[in-house]
């Protein structure tokens, strides 16, 4: 059996605010300063325009 891929570079996530489920892609990842050398990746969600903190 083999592997296939079914759809490439999609990222999900669900916002905790409006629980909307979201997809996105690498070039929406935003990136914002939260500390001296700290920095925070990010989408913005486009019901409630709410941050929703994502890890890629």
């Amino acid at each position: 059996m083999a592997i296939k891929v079914i759809e490439q570079g999609k990222r999900t996530t669900k916002c905790s605010y409006c629980e909307s489920k979201l997809q996105y892609e690498k070039e929406d990842v935003k990136t914002m300063q939260t500390g001296m050398n700290e920095w925070q990746k990010y989408i913005k969600c486009p019901i409630c325009e709410k941050e929703i903190y994502v890890k890629n």
